[in-house]
């Protein structure tokens, strides 16, 4: 087959190598500059873009990879953020694949939520809004705290939770709204459910609940997460099944979050991909699950590779993970290892002394990464905690 990537990173997350045979396959490539020293050996051809933001050079540069290498009869795209691009490049050059109408399920926290609402899914009641004076509308229609949210975003970033009695305009002051979404503020825990999906059937599901939240991380706060078992944990895979049959996601990878609300669980939001962060990490090495190998091999028409033991549902090893976020502006001087000195962290990836901490870190680059399994989600959550107390650094300003 001939197959594009639209590739926006530059770290292990692009080792496209290890999830495409270039030499079984024309692997052309619409990238970025520092992602071309990576690119295997024997590619279809490769464009380089300068921001792959910008949807209208990288659909030019894949019409040019259809022409020069052949035509193309796949399109891949990792990034969240780049879906819906992809989506246009196959709408253009008559590519099989998710369409723009459905991607946009995915990406349009208006769309999805409308899309559920109407199948009878609870969500938190939500309005598009595209100036603060429409958020001042919906909170003095909705008591309580609302949520300014982009519409296609992801990570929390550019998220602004607004207390009651606190005017809008005011947090939003100088914020462009113009592609906004406001909801009503759902108290509780928050589950993210990662799992994949084969010919409208779930072959493998995980259901964690974070420690925090990454609306907090986003704020400055460590992140934990640690998978779930028993009842509570099955439900809230079922409430996830029920949105994706909603949404009509029957082939893939997805991360969808659910709010744990004191009389039932609420949606929160959905992508059609691999969750970000350490996710696809731990359910690599605790389940032995590789979602980024597995959504390549359904992409291109081929089986999954989920192992028997990982798709019978039964959780017999639980994992989890801990982010602590970038000190922006900060160099670190000095950190410590804890691999050997907390039971139950099997992993850890630290930045190293003399990192400058610029804000551009994410998930990736950030003041401490680091990966649990035990037998019990309890025992998880507890090396989560120790991890934070025990973890020592130096930083200059």
């Amino acid at each position: 087959m001939h197959i594009l990537i639209i590739n926006r990173y530059s770290d292990d997350f692009a080792d496209y190598g290890r999830y495409l045979d270039h030499t079984r396959h024309r692997v052309s490539y619409v990238t970025i500059a520092d992602h071309v020293p990576m690119i295997p050996p024997g590619t279809g051809h490769v464009e380089v873009v300068e921001d792959v933001r910008d949807a209208d050079s990288v659909v030019a540069a894949a019409s040019r990879c259809h022409v020069a290498a052949g035509a193309l009869q796949a399109v891949l795209a990792p990034s969240e953020f780049d879906l819906l691009t992809a989506a246009l490049v196959r709408e253009k050059l008559g590519v099989p694949g998710p369409d723009t109408e459905a991607t946009s399920l995915f990406r349009d926290k208006v769309r999805m939520k409308a899309a559920l609402s109407a199948e009878g899914v609870r969500v938190p009641r939500f309005r598009a809004v595209r100036s603060p004076e429409d958020v001042v509308a919906f909170a003095a229609e909705h008591p309580g705290p609302v949520v300014a949210k982009p519409r296609g975003g992801a990570a929390s970033v550019g998220c602004f939770i607004i207390a009651e009695g606190k005017d809008p305009r005011r947090v939003l002051a100088g914020r462009d709204l113009s592609d906004y979404e406001v909801e009503e503020f759902v108290e509780g825990p928050i589950w993210h459910v990662d799992g994949l999906r084969y010919r409208g059937e779930d072959i493998f599901t995980l259901s964690s609940r974070y420690l925090d939240t990454c609306h907090g991380f986003s704020q400055g706060r460590w992140l934990g997460s640690a998978a779930q078992g028993g009842p509570e944990a099955a439900a809230v895979s079922r409430f996830a099944a029920r949105c994706l049959d909603a949404l009509g996601l029957t082939d893939g990878p997805y991360h969808l979050e659910v709010i744990e609300h004191r009389d039932g669980l609420v949606f929160l939001e959905v992508g059609a991909r691999v969750g970000g962060g350490e996710i696809p990490f731990v359910v690599r090495d605790v389940y032995a699950v590789d979602l980024f190998a597995d959504w390549f091999r359904i992409a291109l028409g081929e089986p999954p590779a989920v192992p028997p033991t990982a798709a019978g549902g039964a959780v017999r090893e639980y994992a989890g993970f801990l982010m602590l976020p970038e000190p922006v502006g900060s160099t670190l001087l000095s950190r410590t290892s804890l691999l050997g000195q907390i039971p139950h962290l099997y992993a850890e990836d630290l930045p190293e002394p003399g990192h400058v901490f610029s804000g551009d870190g994410g998930y990736e680059s950030i003041l401490g990464r680091f990966r649990f399994r035990a037998s019990s989600p309890q025992e998880v959550e507890e090396a989560i905690r120790r991890t934070v107390d025990a973890y020592r650094y130096e930083l200059s300003v």
